[in-house]
């Protein structure tokens, strides 16, 4: 096998995109808006029409006849700038072959958002709209250039669903699309990066990718290699599982580009000293004699922690059972402070569950499990000394790498979401992405009613009760969304004590996920569920339900992004169906205590009135959007902060030649 071949395909990147700063910032702003003006939308869609317009021209080809012709189309797709000529006329001939294989037309939406991937932007296109179906018809395009091309999707069973689905397309034009998950062995996996369609999870595609380097070894670029090569350093192919990056097409790309943008994927191995856990427990033990407000303060807004000098000398009269490591005044303080946050900021049920004696971390954004995950720089295991459970080792980092920072490294980068609009100017401005929002096939039928607030969490969680019999009588399926396990649980409790029947779908009752979202649309069906953002099924209703009014959406909080708000009321009304939805909250819930003053929470509370429930107050509304508006400045100002570490890591390690990622 030719060396420098493999060497030039397995790490392949481009550059990162570069960022901008001061005046220069200022006019590439502009340059984005520019790119997702409306217009831009517009011609997309008259794009659209033209490519069903082609369909005809291809209509009376064989099946044979048409798989040449996309053949035939390869010189221009895989050129820097394709002509939009190839770009009608393939995405015409997957249009045939589509009918071909399913049994219907892509409409003119899906086509335009088929479009706008291969052109490399992020497409918005609504709950229920065919998101997969326009996936596999660009990735169809993509693939029939023989260059790697990743469908990054939300988890591992949607990447293995959707690869088995769309395989009947892909087969039609003799392309091969397979999936990479979980503990597949190497050669499994590099059978699934050789195919011409990967579909994957963002974990697993990174953890591949820094797997890669290591096992290639520095310097990255292959011509170096191939220096090093010549001059009798041996190399070994072996395990390298990839072949490069060059086509990414990311589903429910906000989540993943913005809500897990700096999360770090680490490939590390088990530390094997003990003294971490030593430290640790000991830790745990003088933290539960402190008082907060007197031994420390927080301020939960900004996540800080104050520990005075005084608390940390009283922790050094614990240094003769701490391991001589920890004993210097920094790592005491490094130590309360792990104890601290965990204690305050990491909650049992919110941002973990215990699972068979195991700490699992839970996917805020998801409500999803994160298996094999854990938090970095002892946190993980104050977390667990502080449920009383084992402490486990800690790992000692071998290579890491954002996804921020792994997905501005792909040539061609695109996606789709349902909600992207709010994070246009940072999807631009980090990943060069213009944000073009692709219009309903359908007008939407949802209705939005009247949020109700009230003071206390019980308050809400009876007019919670309340707007369920109010629509019992209707025989609707409801959907109630809940941000924590803790919630979902709770609100499952009054609903058994009222002997109302329901289902829960949460991290703990994962398993039957599918079984419940297939019910979730059925009459009289009820579902409570956590954050149901990302979870890419669609819950469809079932026969008459149309009649009845649809899927009802009760939404329990307003979440710190407005995006994920969005996704859930989306759940009802989808492709044009019926559907309502109405948000009961509290003024004591997370966001609300933690972004608006506590004097302004006072004067919202005096405007409800005593029947402890008050409805569409502008008031209100302003104050819900300002926190939510303040939450999601201070997470993209701590996302720019990873971006600025990024891109001076890379500007000093360029005059090594030596790789930033890892």
């Amino acid at each position: 096998m030719n060396h420098s071949r493999i060497d030039q395909w397995r790490l392949k990147t481009r550059e990162q995109r570069k960022t901008y700063t001061q005046l220069d910032a200022l006019v590439h702003r502009c340059h984005g808006i520019w790119r997702r003006r409306s217009s831009v939308r517009k011609s997309l869609l008259q794009t659209a029409e033209r490519i069903m317009e082609k369909t005809e021209s291809y209509r009376k080809l064989s099946d044979d006849e048409l798989r040449q012709s996309l053949r035939e189309l390869r010189p221009e797709l895989i050129k820097a700038e394709v002509p939009e000529s190839a770009l009608v006329s393939g995405l015409a001939i997957t249009a045939i072959g589509c009918e071909r294989t399913f049994g219907f037309a892509p409409y003119r939406e899906q086509l335009a958002g088929a479009l706008s991937l291969f052109r490399g932007t992020l497409a918005e296109m609504a709950t229920g709209e065919g998101k997969t179906v326009t996936i596999s018809l660009a990735a169809t395009l993509m693939g029939s250039t023989r260059l790697p091309c990743h469908v990054i999707t939300a988890n591992e069973y949607l990447a293995e669903r959707d690869a088995e689905e769309q395989q009947l397309l892909y087969s039609f034009f003799e392309l091969k699309a397979a999936a990479v998950t979980g503990k597949m062995a190497p050669p499994m996996r590099q059978a699934g990066y050789a195919a011409d369609i990967t579909y994957t999870t963002p974990k697993d595609t990174v953890a591949d990718f820094l797997r890669d380097r290591l096992k290639l070894g520095l310097p990255v670029q292959p011509g170096r290699r191939l220096l090093r090569r010549i001059g009798g350093v041996p190399f070994d192919e072996n395990g390298v599982v990839g072949r490069g990056l060059h086509f990414a097409i990311i589903d429910e790309a906000d989540s993943v580009l913005i809500d897990e943008a700096v999360t770090p994927l680490i490939i590390s191995s088990k530390s094997q000293t003990g003294e971490l856990e030593q430290a640790v427990q000991v830790t745990r033990q003088y933290f539960e004699s402190l008082q907060e407000n007197q031994d420390y303060t927080i301020n939960f807004k900004h996540r800080e922690l104050n520990i005075p000098e005084a608390t940390i000398r009283g922790f050094a009269t614990y240094a003769d059972q701490l391991p001589s490591a920890w004993q210097g005044l920094d790592r005491l303080e490094e130590l309360l402070r792990s104890a601290a946050t965990a204690e305050h900021f990491y909650l049992k049920d919110v941002h973990y569950i215990i699972d068979e004696g195991k700490i699992q971390i839970v996917d805020e954004s998801t409500g999803r499990i994160l298996p094999d995950r854990t938090w970095q720089e002892g946190l993980h295991q104050a977390v667990e000394a502080k449920e009383g459970i084992e402490v486990t080792a800690p790992n000692e980092t071998q290579a890491s790498m954002s996804f921020q920072r792994y997905f501005r490294c792909y040539p061609k980068l695109s996606g789709l979401s349902g909600t992207a609009l709010e994070a246009a100017h940072e999807l631009w401005a980090v990943y060069h992405l213009p944000v073009i929002p692709i219009p309903t096939h359908r007008p939407s039928r949802r209705i939005l009613e009247p949020t109700r607030v009230t003071s206390l969490p019980e308050q809400k969680w009876q007019c919670v009760l309340e707007e369920i019999r109010s629509k019992e009588s209707s025989h609707r399926p409801i959907l109630v969304g809940t941000r924590s396990i803790g919630d979902s649980e709770a609100l499952s409790e009054l609903l058994q004590k009222h002997q109302i029947s329901h289902q829960i779908l949460n991290a703990v009752r994962h398993r039957e996920e599918a079984t419940i979202v297939a019910g979730a649309g059925q009459r009289d069906a009820l579902t409570i569920a956590t954050n149901m953002a990302g979870r890419g099924t669609d819950i469809k209703l079932g026969p008459g339900i149309d009649e009845l009014g649809g899927l009802h959406v009760i939404a329990t909080e307003f979440h710190e992004s407005g995006r994920i708000d969005r996704q859930l009321v989306g759940r009802a009304g989808r492709q044009g169906d019926p559907g309502s939805a109405r948000f009961i909250v509290s003024l004591e819930d997370p966001t609300i205590t933690r972004y608006v003053p506590a004097s302004i929470r006072q004067s919202l509370s005096a405007l409800i009135p005593d029947s402890g429930t008050a409805e569409d107050s502008r008031v209100m509304e302003r104050a819900f959007r300002y926190a939510q508006y303040t939450a999601q400045r201070m997470a993209f100002s701590a996302r720019k902060q990873v971006l600025k570490s990024d891109t001076q890591l890379d500007e000093q390690l360029s005059f090594s030649g030596t790789s930033a990622p890892v």
